[in-house]
């Protein structure tokens, strides 16, 4: 069991929890929490700003204590906190809209500012991910905000943090083929939401020949090869008795925070 990060009695609302275990290097862990530091102030001077107070506080396997790390800061209120990405010895978190983006170097507790790729000018800085996530110390962003959204790029995450660029160019369309119950056929080929498909992980592997997609699809998890764009059904996704797990909706308006299973020590 982890202790609360604050006497339950300050009424600190808690923002995420970030587990850090890079479990190649050694078996301890600590866990990031971004909270509010006080729960009456906001350091913004403006009172109607969207932009509120943060603080991390850092627990540590080794002492099983939580301590403050830095300074309060300000972030908008719809970062996403909830979604870190823990790569490189960092956590990731993008910022809503197009605001600021943030990494925590987690040996040096520094804060950082993310840089992020360009929003397109007619979508009103609104940022649509599709997928946020990290594979062999590489991190990587799917953002697609225009139809057809069977066409999309990958992006990473230049090594120092100076911009992202184009990784794998990806197109689905054959997928639509053999698969169509990923085409709304009551929609138009317009809509954002047309093709039904979520993207769970991108996977890489030493050769990057072999590097792949995890897809959701309805009632289907599908293998993508993101070298030559070959692809096969891993498992068949059952839906439960109201239709969840395989529902079109759910499956097009979000994206899903998965994480790969890691055998390790570390007394967690």
């Amino acid at each position: 069991m982890i202790p609360l990060p604050a006497n339950p009695q300050d009424a600190r609302m808690v923002y995420s929890l970030s587990l850090a275990l890079d479990h190649t290097k050694s078996p301890h862990y600590k866990v990031e929490c971004v909270r509010d530091p006080d729960p009456w102030l906001n350091i913004s001077d403006d009172p109607d700003s969207n932009f509120v107070s943060q603080q991390i506080e850092i627990y540590s396997s080794q002492t099983r204590s939580w301590r403050l790390s830095g300074k309060p800061f300000l972030a908008h209120v719809n970062t996403e906190f909830g979604g870190g990405v823990f790569c490189n010895g960092a956590i990731h978190w993008l910022g809503a809209w197009n605001n600021t983006s943030f990494y925590f170097n987690v040996q040096d507790e520094e804060l950082r500012d993310l840089p992020m790729p360009p929003v397109p000018d007619d979508w009103e800085d609104l940022r649509r991910c599709r997928y946020f996530g990290e594979s062999q110390n590489h991190l990587h962003l799917i953002e697609i905000y225009r139809p057809p959204t069977t066409q999309f790029s990958v992006y990473e995450i230049v090594s120092d943090y100076s911009g992202w660029f184009v990784k794998y160019n990806i197109n689905l369309d054959l997928l639509t083929v053999a698969y169509p119950g990923m085409v709304r056929t009551y929609s138009v080929p317009s809509d954002l939401n047309y093709y039904v498909f979520s993207v769970l992980s991108i996977v890489r592997e030493a050769d990057d020949e072999e590097s792949y997609m995890v897809l959701h699809i309805p009632e289907k998890a599908i293998h993508y090869n993101l070298k030559d764009g070959s692809f096969k059904k891993i498992c068949d996704l059952d839906a439960d008795e109201n239709g969840y797990k395989g529902s079109p909706v759910l499956i097009s308006l979000t994206y899903f925070w998965a994480h790969h299973f890691i055998q390790t020590l570390s007394p967690i």
